[in-house]
């Protein structure tokens, strides 16, 4: 063990050169921290930010690639395949799912109870010629009421929020099935209609009628008239929500709007969806698996970024870092070679003193390392706050400077509409060093430590002593 103590009597010798490598070595774990503590605050915002949107996965119509087919057909899309029970019925088995939730759009016309006219209805130019449907004559009707279908209206975003009540009979579940009616009071009241009575609905294109059994009532605390268009479809008085076969035969071609699937835990989301495209028969060229990702990206964008030449930097700082430690400990060789000669003439094990130049430097780099845990959660969070501030800026320039599209495609009476967060950039991150990253920077440090200074300690291998004392005279 002689070999440590002369590498202890060596390090307080040299204290210049001491004190060079262990800034050296400071520097590089203080990098190294700060990349690895961004690495841990970009994961913890990850998961932030799917809580704040929440577990929920959507299937519904893609409506980018719909416009890029239309673009390139020319406006011609032709029949877009209908989304049916069918097509996902394995989904809701799977072992992520904690609810679903399905939702067919529909309209519908009167037969024998009228609809509540809009206030706002002085002029029906005012529609601006607003058509929805077509009869079985090729003439365009306007329908009377708006129909959703679902199989739970309590999961809905407006009976969960309370801009709709209940206040008579009961929502519609998963074991309510056929032509059950939810109606609105103003509705139920204008019909004297209460819960059991029933009334007529007419499909717009076959212009066949379906008897419906109101179920509930319910109260819609937006006022008459609050709608853009004066259209009686869209007043809130004429939303009828129904149980899903309830909706299909209003619907075009029978199909569903959307599927929505609420995750036992939001990280599950990716493997969710990966296992959803495998067990469903959805067109993917229509439709796609949707968890609020274009919110997702604008949160996290600015974090991954940061992230991103955090890699960088921990990659080349450990490879600039090993270069410069393997050149000073090479100089440092060449200028104790008389040293070196006269330990071999004495007898000395090469092996002994290729560890002695080890244990100089490991020494030292503890000391960096010791040092580097307790001022680098302050450095990175200095570092982390200033490049997250430059990549928020860039983000919100670019979104200023993009144009917006344009029309957007939106269905009239989509009861989830307006429900979905946009999703703010996260422009705050708390940094933090765990015993994981200093595991991780511990075992990186060392290693780069053993390589720096074993190679060239390569160059004692070869030493002689009678050559050493020969060339120093």
């Amino acid at each position: 063990m002689d070999f440590i103590r002369r590498a202890c009597i060596s390090i307080w010798a040299k204290k210049g050169k001491s004190f060079l490598m262990l800034i050296l070595l400071f520097v590089l774990c203080s990098l190294v921290f700060a990349g690895f503590a961004i690495q841990s605050a970009t994961r913890a915002s990850e998961d932030i930010a799917r809580k704040k949107l929440g577990g929920d996965v959507t299937l519904t119509l893609d409506m980018d690639k719909l416009m890029k087919k239309m673009e390139e057909s020319n406006g011609n899309l032709g029949e877009v395949p209908p989304l049916t029970l069918k097509d996902i019925e394995k989904v809701k088995n799977l072992k992520a799912v904690a609810d679903y939730q399905y939702i067919v759009d529909a309209f519908a016309g009167k037969v024998d109870k009228s609809p509540v006219k809009s206030d706002k209805k002085e002029d029906d130019n005012q529609a601006g010629g607003m058509t929805v449907a077509g009869s079985s004559d090729g003439k365009a009707k306007m329908p009377d009421f708006a129909m959703m279908g679902t199989n739970k209206t309590n999961s809905l975003a407006t009976f969960k929020n309370g801009k709709e009540k209940i206040i008579s009979g009961k929502p519609i579940t998963n074991k309510d099935k056929g032509n059950l009616a939810l109606i609105e009071k103003r509705f139920a009241d204008q019909n004297k209609l209460k819960v059991g009575d029933t009334f007529q609905l007419k499909d717009l294109e076959t212009n066949k009628s379906q008897k419906f059994t109101v179920h509930g009532i319910y109260e819609n605390k937006e006022v008459s008239g609050s709608q853009q268009f004066p259209v009686d479809f869209m007043e809130p008085a004429n939303k009828i929500y129904t149980t899903v076969d309830g909706a299909k035969p209003f619907s075009h071609n029978g199909s569903l709007a959307s599927a929505k699937y609420s995750m036992t835990d939001p990280k599950l989301i990716d493997s969710f969806k990966k296992a959803a495209a495998d067990v469903s028969s959805v067109d993917k060229d229509f439709y796609k698996w949707d968890a609020n990702d274009a919110a997702y990206k604008t949160m996290m964008q600015p974090i991954q970024n940061v992230a991103s030449f955090a890699n960088i930097i921990v990659i080349i700082t450990a490879l600039a870092g090993g270069l410069i430690l393997a050149l000073l400990v090479l100089l440092s060789i060449r200028e104790r070679r008389f040293e070196m000669g006269v330990l071999l003439s004495l007898g000395e094990n090469k092996a002994k003193l290729i560890g002695q130049f080890l244990v100089e430097v490991i020494l030292i780099g503890m000391i960096a390392f010791s040092a580097a845990c307790l001022t680098s959660e302050a450095i990175g969070q200095t570092v982390t706050d200033q490049m997250l501030n430059k990549e928020v800026q860039q983000a919100k320039d670019d979104e200023a400077n993009t144009p917006s599209g344009g029309m957007q495609m939106a269905t009239v009476i989509g009861g989830e509409q307006g429900e979905k967060s946009k999703g703010e950039v996260i422009d705050k991150v708390d940094v933090h060093i765990s015993q994981q990253d200093m595991v991780e920077v511990g075992g990186i440090g060392l290693l780069v430590v053993i390589i720096a200074t074993l190679l060239p300690c390569l160059f004692i291998i070869r030493l002689q002593p009678k050559m050493i004392l020969s060339k120093n005279d």
